[in-house]
């Protein structure tokens, strides 16, 4: 179960590094939609979070 919700992790990073790249590249010239924004670096550190509370155990 520890693997499966670290792997959980692991994606939930990648998603949010794809939402960020993809806001960045569509923004317009008032720049990048800033709930996208905040829903990718949401997404990045959770899964950031949640990897290195299953790595410490």
């Amino acid at each position: 179960m520890g693997k499966a919700l670290y792997y959980l992790g692991r994606f939930a990073q990648l998603i949010g590094m794809w939402l960020l790249l993809v806001d960045v590249v569509t923004a317009g010239p008032m720049g990048p939609n800033p709930r996208l924004f905040g829903i990718g670096v949401a997404a990045f550190l959770g899964g950031w979070g949640l990897t290195r509370v299953l790595k410490r155990n």
